[in-house]
């Protein structure tokens, strides 16, 4: 009877259900945490070579023609850049929207138009989400 009884209020006690329900739930709330701060992460890092690849255009834009200074200031400028990170700073001509030898004229006899492309690639490693970043910013050379 004592035991039938004891079961009886084993089975009817609510106590520890609040632990259990946390038990279950904490570590899908801990994953998304983590995922948030990883996701927040990745967009610092995309912000942050975005501004660096607007930093080597606002060289050009400021009369700056050397390539190889424009790749300087967007390095130095880029605060997070990853190990792996590649910058490429290249010119290009186009007549008409298609790219054309910058040395010959345009076949209506007018000049190409000069512009700058700079692009950087960088592999981000992070807790969750490893993500290439790729971006690129062309600016018209006068």
């Amino acid at each position: 009877m004592w035991k039938r009884l004891n079961l009886l209020r084993i089975r009817n006690d609510e106590s520890g259900v609040a632990a259990v329900e946390f038990a279950l739930v904490a570590p899908i709330l801990a994953m998304s945490l983590v995922f948030l701060v990883d996701l927040s992460n990745y967009a610092i890092q995309r912000t942050d070579m975005e501004s660096a690849l607007r930093s080597g255009v606002q060289y050009f834009m400021n009369g700056g023609s050397d390539l190889d200074k424009a790749k300087e200031v967007v390095l130095a400028s880029w605060t997070s850049k990853p190990e792996n990170a590649t910058v490429v700073v290249e010119r290009f001509c186009m007549c008409a929207n298609i790219e054309h030898a910058c040395n010959a004229t345009c076949d209506d006899g007018t000049y190409p138009l000069s512009y700058s492309r700079i692009r950087a690639v960088a592999q981000y490693d992070n807790l969750l989400i490893d993500m290439t970043n790729n971006a690129d910013q062309t600016v018209r050379v006068r």
